[in-house]
Formats: C-alpha cells, structure tokens, sequence
C-alpha cells in the first residue's frame, strides 16, 4: 500500500483554503488529488505487488522487483522474480523494455506490475 504524508496533504489543503479562498473539503480533495498525481523519483531499488494479492498476506512471490544498474556507461532497471530470476530490463534512456524469458509469470501479471512501476515512478 503507498504511504502518503498526511501533514502535508493537510499543510496544503489549508493553505488553499487561506490562499485561494477554497473551503476546507474543496481544498482537501485538491490536496488528495495533487498527492496521488505526483510520481515518485526511482532510487535504486522498489517491489510491486501482483495484481490480485492482498499485501497483509503475501509472501516474496507476490512480488516483482526492480533494482537500478549502472556501469559502462549505461543505466538500465532491471525486473525481477522473487528467486532473483531476471525477467526484463528497462533501458533508462529509450524507455525501452527488453524481455527475457517471463519465468512463470503470466503476460497479464508482469504487464500490469509494469504499468503500475511506469504510473508510480519517474526516472
């Protein structure tokens, strides 16, 4: 489950409301809106959950891992298994994805965690 910082979703909600003159529900679903739209910098590493898992009870295999490489002048994300299996790379410059075999993840899965890492992450 993403975390959210509520102190300053709130710092901002009330800052619309003194600023622009908003009510407190207006300014708090903007607040929400804008905390939800921002992406997050990719660092080094980040794992995503399957879709159809719930995350309270969830073992490793639930997972797909992403972890940043860079040597030789090139920067890639690799995608990985639970077994440390490399499924795919993403090249950070094209934004190109290249597959390798998918290891028993099913297409609809790794498609899915996919988008997901593309709509949370900016790198």
């Amino acid at each position: 489950m993403k975390k959210y910082n509520l102190s300053k979703i709130m710092k901002r909600a009330w800052k619309l409301v003194k600023k622009a003159g908003m009510t407190i529900s207006s300014g708090l679903k903007k607040a929400w809106k804008e905390a939800k739209t921002v992406k997050e910098k990719f660092e080094k590493n980040a794992k995503i959950l399957k879709p159809g898992y719930d995350e309270s009870c969830c073992s490793d295999s639930a997972y797909l891992y992403f972890s940043l490489w860079e040597k030789y002048g090139k920067s890639r994300v690799y995608i990985n298994d639970y077994k440390r299996r490399t499924l795919a790379y993403i090249d950070r410059e094209t934004k190109q994805i290249t597959e390798y075999d998918l290891c028993g993840v099913s297409r609809k899965e790794y498609d899915a965690v996919v988008n997901t890492f593309f709509e949370r992450y900016e790198f």
